[in-house]
């Protein structure tokens, strides 16, 4: 099972909703959904965690090698880096978006 830093159902309808946008046909629709939802996954991690210090980033790893680490520790730890989430998740999925449809329907 993969982990998502957002919930994969969002992802996903998001995903979908750019699939219906693309006007050339798609070969294999179930294949290209998956490969991209793990594209933008990883996107987003990618400007998550590049927009932290490596002070930053070792911090969050202790975290992360931590057992019963819950929901509430990540967004502390989010809040006290003074990192934005929901500003980078919204802007890394628009530009992606904007990538996927390459300037398609956008």
């Amino acid at each position: 099972m993969e982990n998502y830093l957002i919930e994969r159902e969002t992802l996903a309808e998001f995903v979908d909703s750019l699939i219906a946008k693309k006007t050339q046909p798609i070969e294999d629709p179930d294949a290209l959904r998956e490969e991209t939802i793990k594209k933008l996954d990883d996107r987003i991690s990618q400007s998550i965690f590049g927009s932290l210090t490596k002070n930053q980033l070792d911090e969050i790893n202790t975290i992360l090698d931590q057992d019963e680490t819950d929901d509430q520790a990540f967004q502390d730890f989010f809040n006290r880096a003074g990192v934005d989430l929901e500003t980078i998740i919204t802007k890394t999925m628009q530009d992606f978006g904007n990538e996927f449809l390459g300037g398609e329907n956008a």
